[in-house]
C-alpha cells in the first residue's frame, strides 16, 4: 500500500488549487499508467476527502494528511474498502475538529444558515440532468442498468455523482445542469411577459452555455447575444447549441466588466439581460472542495468590485420596461444583496422585482442567487 499513500502524500503536497483539483489528478493519473481503476479510485477518495475537510480540523489539533483522512472519511461517510484497509494499516491519531470553524465573519445570504452551509461541504452533491425530450425512454434505460434516481420535478432527474450517463442517454434527450440552476430563471418566467416568443437576450457572462439552453428551450424563438471573454468557451457553446439545433444564438467575445468594450461592442437594447457573474462559488463548493479549501476572505473584495462593474455596465444595456437577472453561484451577501442594493442606489430608474436564494442543500445540489429587476418603462 505504500504506493498508495505516497501518491496522496505527493498530490497534496504538490498542489496549490490553481488549476481544478479534477485536472491536476488526471495529469497524475496520465503520468502514472500503471495505476488500476480501484487505485484511481482510492486515490482521487482521499484527496476529495482531504480537501472537504481539512478545513474543518482545529490548528492546535494533529494535522498530518492521513489523520485528516481518517477522520474526513468517517464524517463524510466516504465507501471504499480498498481505501479503508489502507488507513486500518497506519497508526491513529485523533484529529479535533469544529464545523463552525472556516469564515466565521463572513455574513450569508438571507436565508442560509452558516451550519446548514458548512455541513454540506461533507456531502459530494448529486448529479442532475434536466430532462428535455423522451422521458419514459430514459427511466426505461436507468432501469434496465439498474442505476438509482429520483425526480425532484417534471424535468430533473437525481442521480448518484458518479452515473455515467454519457454513452447510456442520447445527448439530445438531456442536459446535464445542476438542480438550482436549472431554476435561475424561475424569476423572469414568474414576473417577466411570458407570452413574448421572440424576446432579444444578451448573456452577458454566458460560460459553458447552461442559460442559453435553458432559454431556447423555455423561448425557442428567442434571439441570443451570448458573451464571455473567453474564445474557447464560446466555440464550445456554439457547438451545444448546434447539438441541440438552437438558431438564433449569437456569440462574441466582449469583457463585460470594462464599460467601453460593452458600449462600443453592443449595439442597441435588449429585452432580457443576464449576467451570471465571477464569484467565489461558495454555493458549489461542495461539489469543488479545493475552492473550499483554498479560498481567503480577501477575495470577496475583488470579486464584490468585478461583479458591481459587470452589473453597472450590462444594465444599462436594458430597454425600458425590459428585465436584468442577476445570478451567482454564491451564498455571500458581499456578492449577492450587496451588490444589488449597490446597482440600485445608483440607478434610480431600475427597481427590484424579486430576489431569491436557491438553496440547494436539502437536494445535496448546489446553491445560488437571483435578482430580477426591471427597468422602468
Amino acid at each position: 500500500m505504500y504506493y498508495l499513500r505516497q501518491a496522496v502524500e505527493t498530490l497534496i503536497g504538490s498542489y496549490d488549487g490553481k488549476l481544478p483539483l479534477s485536472h491536476h489528478l488526471k495529469q497524475h493519473f496520465k503520468a502514472h499508467p500503471k495505476l488500476g481503476s480501484r487505485d484511481r479510485r482510492a486515490i482521487s477518495d482521499a484527496i476529495y476527502t482531504y480537501y472537504r475537510f481539512a478545513r474543518f480540523v482545529m490548528p492546535s489539533s494533529g494535522q498530518h494528511i492521513w489523520d485528516i483522512v481518517r477522520e474526513g472519511v468517517l464524517q463524510c461517510g466516504i465507501e471504499n474498502p480498498f481505501l479503508q484497509r489502507v488507513l486500518d494499516g497506519m497508526e491513529a491519531n485523533p484529529v479535533q475538529w469544529d464545523i463552525t470553524a472556516p469564515f466565521p465573519g463572513i455574513q450569508l445570504t438571507s436565508g442560509m444558515e452558516a451550519d446548514t452551509w458548512k455541513k454540506a461541504m461533507l456531502q459530494q452533491p448529486r448529479l442532475f440532468l434536466r430532462l428535455r425530450h423522451n422521458r419514459e425512454r430514459t427511466f426505461q434505460l436507468l432501469q434496465q442498468q439498474e442505476i438509482s434516481y429520483t425526480l425532484p420535478d417534471e424535468q430533473a432527474i437525481s442521480l448518484p455523482n458518479s452515473t455515467q450517463i454519457d454513452k447510456l442517454l442520447d445527448p439530445k434527450d438531456y442536459v446535464v445542469q445542476d438542480y438550482s440552476s436549472q431554476h435561475s430563471m424561475d424569476l423572469l418566467k414568474q414576473h417577466a411577459d411570458a407570452d413574448q416568443k421572440a424576446i432579444k437576450v444578451w448573456d452577458t457572462c454566458a460560460g459553458a452555455g447552461g442559460k442559453m439552453l435553458l432559454l431556447k428551450d423555455t423561448y425557442p424563438e428567442a434571439t441570443i447575444l451570448s458573451t464571455d471573454i473567453r474564445p474557447t468557451i464560446l466555440h464550445n457553446l456554439k457547438e451545444r447549441a448546434r447539438l441541440y439545433g438552437h438558431k438564433f444564438v449569437q456569440t462574441k467575445v466582449v469583457d463585460s466588466s470594462d464599460a467601453g468594450a460593452v458600449s462600443g461592442e453592443i449595439q442597441g437594447e435588449y429585452d432580457w439581460v443576464i449576467s451570471d457573474v465571477p464569484c467565489s462559488g461558495s454555493g458549489t463548493w461542495a461539489r469543488t472542495p479545493e475552492q473550499f479549501y483554498f479560498f481567503h476572505p480577501d477575495k470577496l473584495l475583488h470579486f464584490a468590485d468585478l461583479q458591481w462593474s459587470i452589473a453597472r455596465n450590462t444594465c444599462r444595456k436594458v430597454k425600458p420596461g425590459g428585465y436584468f437577472l442577476y445570478i451567482t453561484c454564491s451564498v455571500f451577501t458581499a456578492e449577492n444583496e450587496a451588490v444589488v442594493q449597490r446597482l440600485l442606489q445608483t440607478n434610480p430608474d431600475m427597481e427590484l422585482v424579486a430576489e431569491q436564494l436557491l438553496n440547494g442543500v436539502d437536494m445535496q445540489a448546489d446553491s445560488m442567487y437571483a435578482a430580477l429587476i426591471q427597468r422602468k418603462p
